[in-house]
């Protein structure tokens, strides 16, 4: 996770990280759709679709996926504060939904259902990425 959140492109950092910030604060799902670099320099678009969860401690533990959603994106730039990120569809609820059942299925012993959240997870990706282009 690092090395993603360093490739974050300078223009974007300030308002993905504040958004990071505020969810390390209180939990929940996250989402955000920003640019990054390549080690070419160039630049690719990815949508980062998460949660996070406190574990059996207290601290915050995230799971979610980058999709690179580039392709969706013409060559006219485009803000990304522009973008109201904060719209909550059905598709996005279920996603949602999904990864804290697959956070909160991983504090105990469900090998099964497990699987089958990261199934879904898998198609909820897809069907966001079909979304994009």
């Amino acid at each position: 996770m690092e090395v993603a959140l360093s490739r974050i492109h300078s223009d974007d950092k300030g308002w993905v990280f504040e958004r990071i910030k505020r969810v390390r604060q209180t939990g929940g799902p996250f989402s955000a759709e920003f640019r990054v670099m390549t080690d070419t320099g160039k630049v690719r678009w990815v949508l980062n679709r998460g949660t996070l969860l406190p574990d059996e401690f207290g601290r915050m533990q995230g799971q979610g996926a980058y999709i690179d959603t580039s392709d969706a994106h013409s060559d006219v730039f485009i803000s990304a504060g522009s973008f109201n990120q904060e719209v909550e569809d059905p598709l996005v609820a279920a996603a949602d939904r999904c990864l804290e059942m697959h956070s909160t299925l991983k504090r105990g012993d469900y090998p099964d259902l497990r699987q089958l959240t990261e199934m879904l997870l898998v198609g909820f990706g897809r069907s966001l990425a079909r979304r994009r282009s």
